[in-house]
């Protein structure tokens, strides 16, 4: 994890990037090509009845959480909180309207939409072969890797759907997936995370 509140350096490495703390490499980024197979978005009210039943509810780890901490005002997060959909086992959803005082432009910028599709692909780490969802005990899962596909514009103010479910689990990692949709269902933006469990 890097450290917070002190500079980092970005260098290019080939096609690429890296992200350093002093010698220390913090994050890799190149553009790579990935198939995702995207669940069939819910319409707007079936996201917005997911609000009944918020993954949060019975308590959050990280309450000030830029992406989906419920201690953020409006403006200052993205209050990005998912929920669960009766007739759609271990598969979240939100209806979620991109605040227009987070950017003075009138679109999310990228690296706002890769956080909308960071913290729901970790909630949905933590759904059991039961399809009970739980929060982590003695561990957490961290992000290893994230592949990012941005295939429109996420406009602020105006609604959208964001979903995301587990894909696989071999002991420690989990890969799971997350999408933006617009409310009328075009695919805006999707992602594949994997996420590995480490001890606290």
């Amino acid at each position: 994890m890097p450290r917070l509140e002190r500079d980092l350096i970005v260098e290019s490495a080939g096609d690429g990037v890296e992200l350093r703390d002093g010698e220390t490499l913090v994050l890799q980024a190149h553009p790579a090509d990935f198939e995702l197979d995207i669940p069939q978005a819910p319409t707007f009210d079936e996201a917005r009845a997911a609000g009944e039943d918020l993954v949060h509810d019975a308590g959050h780890l990280y309450p000030g959480c830029f992406t989906c901490g419920p201690d953020r005002s409006q403006g200052d997060g993205l209050r990005l909180f998912m929920g669960r959909i009766p007739e759609r086992e271990r598969f979240l959803a939100a209806a979620w309207t991109p605040d227009p005082q987070l950017t003075p432009q009138q679109t999310l910028p990228g690296e706002f939409v890769w956080a909308a599709l960071d913290c729901p692909t970790i909630w949905a780490a933590w759904f059991g072969d039961d399809g009970e969802l739980r929060f982590p005990r003695g561990y957490f899962s961290v992000l290893a890797r994230q592949r990012v596909e941005l295939l429109g514009s996420v406009p602020t103010g105006e609604p959208a759907i964001v979903t995301a479910w587990p894909i696989s689990r071999d002991g420690r990692k989990h890969v799971t997936g997350a999408a933006i949709h617009s409310r009328d269902g075009a695919l805006l933006a999707r992602a594949e995370s994997l996420l590995v469990d480490v001890e606290r």
